[in-house]
């Protein structure tokens, strides 16, 4: 390469870095302009956290729990474990005629309560109030359709245990439900919550439920997989319908 296309080529680099220092420049004038009024004003925008917009109609979730097509609601009432408050609703499927305790599936919904209220140690709480030993775990995922048009469908992971102890037995299912998705991890909740507020100034409001449907004393979780799966779709739907819109 010769002395004047090795000049040519520096100076062309030389553009090129000028070009990327002025543009870091001008995005940094841009937050400096947007910062600077919520600096005089003591305002920063990061302080002002947005509260979440459906508090009326989560209370109504802990105060009186779902109503599930095909399920009939033996019993429900707010009680409180872990230091939250949690709806507990006792369902059995509508066509049971003659209800028993050995077929009583319990729904257990916390909704957030306020702006700082944090999907944290709900499983652990459970397992805590529960004394249940765990295991065959694995995770489920099942879809359902999007409240806002146009439909769309929504995935939901959820995991999927056996909990017994000398009394009973249980298929366990549980995940963190908000309206467009759900997942058992606080973490997944956290950085889409981040996001949100990050990109549209909004919460994302949350539900932890719990599901326990009995099976035969130490049976396989997989013989009633198909019908949790079913009900943990009525029950995001429900959520969805009523909870956060």
């Amino acid at each position: 390469m010769t002395p004047f296309h090795m000049n040519a080529a520096n100076s062309a680099t030389n553009r090129s870095g000028l070009l990327k220092f002025l543009v870091v420049l001008f995005v940094l004038a841009i937050a400096l302009a947007s910062a600077v009024p919520g600096y005089v004003g003591g305002k920063w925008t990061w302080q002002q956290t947005p509260q979440f917009s459906h508090l009326s109609s989560l209370q109504a979730v802990l105060q009186a729990g779902l109503t599930l097509p095909g399920w009939q609601t033996l019993d429900q009432q707010t009680i409180e474990i872990g230091g939250h408050k949690w709806s507990a609703q006792a369902i059995l499927p509508a066509t049971e005629a003659e209800p028993s305790p050995q077929k009583v599936v319990w729904l257990l919904l916390r909704p957030q309560t306020w702006d700082r209220d944090l999907p944290q140690i709900e499983w652990t709480d459970i397992n805590g109030v529960q004394h249940w030993t765990t295991d065959s775990r694995q995770q489920i995922e099942f879809t359902v359709q999007s409240a806002k048009p146009p439909a769309k469908p929504i995935t939901i992971t959820a995991n999927f245990f056996r909990g017994w102890t000398e009394q009973r037995t249980s298929a366990v299912l549980q995940w963190y439900a908000w309206a467009d998705g759900g997942h058992p991890a606080p973490s997944q909740w956290f950085w889409l919550d981040q996001w949100r507020q990050l990109r549209n100034r909004q919460r994302l409001d949350w539900v932890a439920v719990s599901v326990q449907m009995p099976i035969k004393p130490f049976g396989e979780i997989e013989t009633v997989a198909a019908e949790a799966e079913t009900l943990a779709k009525l029950i995001q739907t429900a959520l969805i319908e009523r909870a956060f819109r």
